[in-house]
């Protein structure tokens, strides 16, 4: 069965909460447009809110097994608890205003008013939940690929900002990506400073790093050692520019064309990368205490990958996580100049 609703049961139950309530206020709205009939929609009105209060019990028990379950990343994880927070508050409504109508007889205009408020928060914590999955891609097992001239319905150039991606695989540097997300508290890390945490950004020295093969023999060009070498002090810096939140050198280290993988997709654009994903985060990555085991470099001319393991200690509410990072750094020189033609993230929580 969870093969054939991905991830569980929430995506299913969630959209009968949406209808019932919807349609229960549209009922109540009717007592009061068509007199007559006011006596009949009222009973539909009653017994469709009921049936949403009923639904909605299931639908929260299914929503909490998916916080706790769905893999996701920081960015995902600060809309899934804001998502929480309205269904919380729209489940209490909803059950406030559903006991409400048991109680009374009549059809007042304050409990037509209370089931359009139920509806506004039910509506808007569906939004938030659609955001999760169309922007965040939670609970998505496989995108299509969208490359090359096959099947497009949208216009020429259309994108949107942050979500927006062609469905290519990739990982960002976030620490939970490549599995499921573990909670042992359902608010770990939902702090604005453990967004930083996760992201592995913090300027730690490299305890050791290994380039490979310096005898030039790779590649055959000459002075490769000392490519390499320039190569991995721009990583280094880039990195430190990312952990001192330092928007502008990052932004400038970037090749105009380059590629992101971030959050299991091909970012669209870099420009929408940057200002929609980056910019925003960049005041929360002083936090990561970062331990780097690991450095690759390999260089051929004008080209050089730099690949970074390290680990990541994150503190939050008293309890510490730890997580295994993995960045690859693609650069290619540019008049002289390193510049990042592609970046790759990606990270897992170390079993404990």
């Amino acid at each position: 069965m969870n093969s054939f609703i991905i991830p569980n049961w929430h995506p299913l139950l969630v959209h009968f909460t949406i209808a019932l309530a919807v349609t229960s206020s549209v009922f109540f709205i009717l007592t009061k447009l068509v007199s007559r009939q006011a006596e009949t929609f009222a009973i539909v009105a009653k017994w469709t809110l009921w049936s949403a209060a009923f639904v909605t019990v299931l639908t929260l028990l299914a929503g909490f097994a998916a916080f706790n379950s769905v893999a996701h990343d920081d960015v995902a994880h600060l809309v899934m608890k804001t998502h929480r927070l309205w269904a919380l508050v729209a489940a209490a409504a909803l059950f406030v205003v559903a006991i409400w109508s048991y109680r009374v007889k009549a059809v007042s205009s304050l409990l037509v008013a209370g089931s359009l408020v139920v509806a506004g928060l039910v509506g808007t914590t569906g939004y938030l939940g659609a955001e999760l999955v169309y922007r965040h891609g939670l609970g998505v097992m496989r995108l299509p690929d969208s490359s090359g001239d096959g099947h497009n319905h949208a216009a020429d150039g259309a994108a949107h900002d942050h979500g927006e991606t062609t469905a290519q695989s990739g990982d960002h540097h976030n620490a939970e990506q490549s599995q499921d997300h573990e909670h042992a508290d359902t608010d770990d890390h939902g702090d604005a400073e453990e967004v930083g945490d996760e992201h592995g950004h913090a300027d730690e020295s490299v305890n050791e790093h290994d380039h490979g093969d310096d005898d030039g023999e790779d590649c055959g060009v000459t002075g490769y050692s000392d490519t390499k070498d320039a190569a991995l002090e721009f990583a280094n810096s880039f990195q430190a520019a990312l952990n001192d939140g330092d928007f502008d050198t990052v932004a400038g280290s970037f090749a105009a064309d380059a590629v992101v993988f971030e959050n299991g997709v091909r970012e669209a654009s870099l420009d929408s990368y940057l200002e929609h994903h980056l910019k925003p985060e960049m005041p929360m990555l002083k936090a990561a205490s970062r331990k780097v085991l690991k450095q690759d470099v390999r260089s051929a001319g004008g080209l050089a990958i730099v690949t970074t393991a390290s680990t990541l200690s994150i503190k939050s509410k008293g309890k510490q996580h730890d997580f295994h990072s993995v960045e690859t750094l693609a650069l290619q020189n540019v008049e002289g100049s390193w510049k990042v033609a592609h970046v790759h993230w990606s990270s897992r929580p170390i079993a404990k």
